[in-house]
């Protein structure tokens, strides 16, 4: 049998929803994450040789792992980790989730889709201002948002910081980064800062290069990071183990 305490203040490389099996019931406070979109996908295509972790145009690299599962099949899966978030949550937990409105083929998703038909209730849509995009096409207007939902399970405290008391938070990406979409540090510290306190736990089923984990050290909470990729595993903790930590 595995306790909480297993997983706290550690970089868990593997598949986020075998790993979130394994985690107890009501376990974390706060789940803050931002899935793979799923881009290549969504656009029917199944290679991707746009090189190895770097941006290409408004595609993403990921490296050995394709963004590229069967559009039914993403959708399912997610729904499947949202669940799993929810089972996690303690009463009046937050999830928050990172996603975006796709475009392919002249037709938008939006990830309401699978989001309503998860175990977790719906409670407010924050959109993020990007300031800028990569993806300009003569066909439709320049993508520079990005939607966040916040998803719970009963009524949760809301600490809002006086910088961002409106439901649109204004930042730039993080292009410091040696992961090819990380989100910035910035919306990591919002979050956590206000729905948790000190000591309370927070999990982030793709934790990429540790930036909520790194927040959560940074804000005396305690992280589950949750990583497929080993390369980024291996710089989540580079990233932890710097005695001062960078933003």
């Amino acid at each position: 049998m595995k306790y909480p305490e297993d997983f706290i203040n550690k970089i868990i490389q593997g598949d986020c929803l075998e790993v979130m099996k394994d985690i107890p019931d009501k376990a974390v406070d706060l789940v803050l994450t931002s899935p793979p979109y799923n881009k290549n996908g969504f656009r029917g295509r199944k290679d991707n040789s746009r090189g190895e972790g770097r941006w290409s145009g408004a595609d993403i690299s990921y490296g050995e792992y394709q963004d590229d599962m069967d559009e039914s099949d993403y959708k399912n899966w997610q729904i499947l980790i949202l669940n799993e978030g929810a089972r996690l949550l303690r009463q009046n937990g937050c999830f928050f989730y990172n996603h975006k409105i796709r475009r392919a083929n002249h037709k938008a998703s939006h990830p309401i889709e699978w989001i309503l038909r998860s175990d977790i209730g719906f409670y407010q849509q924050i959109i993020w201002d990007r300031r800028s995009c990569v993806d300009h096409n003569i066909g439709y207007l320049d993508p520079t948002t990005e939607l966040i939902f916040w998803l719970t399970n009963g009524v949760p405290v809301c600490k809002k910081s006086p910088k961002f008391s409106t439901e649109i938070w204004s930042f730039p990406p993080d292009n410091n980064n040696s992961h090819p979409a990380p989100f910035p540090i910035t919306m990591a510290h919002l979050v956590i800062e206000m729905t948790t306190k000190e000591g309370d736990t927070v999990l982030d089923p793709f934790s990429g290069s540790g930036t909520v984990a790194v927040a959560c050290k940074e804000l005396n909470r305690n992280y589950i990071g949750i990583e497929l990729n080993p390369k980024y595993c291996e710089i989540a903790e580079r990233r932890l183990s710097q005695e001062y930590l960078f933003t």
